[in-house]
């Protein structure tokens, strides 16, 4: 995933939206393995890109943006319960 991330950074440029999917992937893959810490910056970015490039209400921002708010809540040590 890493590779895949350098590979569409190199090609797209740092702020595509195809980068910001590759961040989040690599994201969720850190917090399933469980290194939150790691994935929080990623997927801060990942979602700065999407909100910048895309427009609002666009399926991949608000997925982000879910994304996000779940691992945010899990660094809190909220887990799945609602805020």
């Amino acid at each position: 995933m890493r590779r895949a991330l350098d590979i569409d950074e190199k090609s797209y440029g740092p702020d595509h939206p195809r980068v910001a999917i590759r961040l989040n992937n690599l994201a969720t893959l850190l917090r399933d393995t469980g290194r939150l810490e790691q994935a929080l910056p990623l997927m801060r970015r990942a979602v700065a890109i999407l909100q910048a490039s895309l427009p609002v209400g666009h399926p991949w921002v608000e997925g982000g943006r879910a994304n996000l708010a779940a691992m945010e809540r899990d660094a809190r040590g909220g887990g799945s319960q609602p805020d």
